[in-house]
C-alpha cells in the first residue's frame, strides 16, 4: 500500500471541502498534528471520542478523519478527558482532521447530498444557507411516496433510529424533500417556505413538533449519527482512490 504526506492530504481536503467559505463553530481542518508525517493508513468516523481514537490506533492508522472533531469555539483547557485523549493520540502517532458544516453541505460528498442519493432524489440542489454556505439539499422523488415508505428506504442506514421520529403533518403522499442532517430541525420553516413536503433531518427537537404541525410540513428524524455517516464514508472512498492508502471505517453509533 502506498503512503502520502499528511500535508498533501490536508491541502486536498481543505480545497475540496471549501473550509474557508464557512463560519463554523468547529475549527475545520487539521486539528491535531503528530510527528508522523507519512500516512499509509487513514481511519474515518463520525465522532472523535477516546474509544474511536483507540480503535484507529489499534487498526494501524496515522490519521483519523471525522465529522465532529475536538476543537470547537474558544479553546478548552487541556485537562481531564481531553488531555487523556490528546496524550493517547500523540503517543499513538494519530493526527486528527475534522470537517463539520463544509461536509454537511458539499454538493456531491456531503452528508445531505449522499443521503439524497439513498432516497433516489432527482433535481437535487443546495439548500439551507448557514454559516456562509449551504448545509443541506432539496430534491424531488420520481414518484410520490408515503412517509412510512420513505422511512423504509432509509432503514438500513447505520445507526438509524428504530423507529424514527415521524411527524406526518403535511401531504399524505410526499414528492419534494429537504435534507438538513445532524441537528437540522430548525430548517422546518425554510422547508415550508419553499413549499417542500418533508424535512429529513437527524436529531429530534422538542420544538420541531409544533413548528411542523403549525406549518403543515412533515418531518422525519432518523438520528444525528445516522444522518452524518455519509460524508466521512464518501471521503474514505475518495482518499483511498486518490492517495492509494489503506483505510478503515470505525463504527460507533450513538443512538442519538
Amino acid at each position: 500500500m502506498a503512503t502520502a504526506h499528511l500535508r498533501d492530504i490536508c491541502v486536498f481536503l481543505d480545497q475540496e471541502l471549501r473550509h474557508a467559505q464557512y463560519r463554523d463553530a468547529s475549527l475545520n481542518g487539521l486539528q491535531l498534528e503528530t510527528s508522523v508525517a507519512e500516512i499509509s493508513h487513514i481511519a474515518f468516523s463520525v465522532d472523535s471520542g477516546f474509544s474511536i481514537a483507540e480503535k484507529a490506533i489499534k487498526a494501524g492508522a496515522q490519521l483519523l478523519v471525522v465529522h465532529h472533531g475536538i476543537l470547537w469555539g474558544d479553546s478548552e483547557r487541556m485537562v481531564g478527558p481531553l488531555a487523556r485523549k490528546l496524550e493517547l493520540m500523540f503517543k499513538g502517532g494519530l493526527s486528527l482532521y475534522a470537517s463539520h458544516l463544509p461536509l454537511d453541505g458539499h454538493p456531491t460528498l456531503g452528508n445531505a447530498a449522499q443521503l439524497a442519493r439513498c432516497l433516489d432524489l432527482q433535481e437535487v440542489h443546495p439548500c439551507f444557507e448557514y454559516g456562509g454556505g449551504p448545509c443541506g439539499v432539496r430534491g424531488v422523488l420520481a414518484e410520490p411516496l408515503s412517509l412510512p415508505e420513505i422511512a423504509a428506504r432509509l432503514s438500513a442506514i447505520e445507526g438509524f433510529l428504530s423507529p424514527p421520529l415521524a411527524l406526518p403533518f403535511g401531504s399524505a403522499l410526499i414528492r419534494s424533500i429537504g435534507i438538513a442532517t445532524g441537528s437540522g430541525a430548525g430548517m422546518i420553516s425554510e422547508c415550508a417556505a419553499l413549499g417542500l413536503d418533508l424535512l429529513v433531518t437527524g436529531e429530534p427537537k422538542q420544538s420541531l413538533y409544533h413548528s411542523a404541525k403549525d406549518l403543515g410540513c412533515s418531518a422525519l428524524c432518523v438520528g444525528h449519527y445516522a444522518s452524518e455517516t455519509f460524508g466521512v464514508r464518501a471521503l474514505e472512498r475518495v482518499l483511498k482512490e486518490r492517495f492509494r492508502v489503506q483505510t478503515s471505517w470505525i463504527s460507533e453509533p450513538t443512538g442519538i
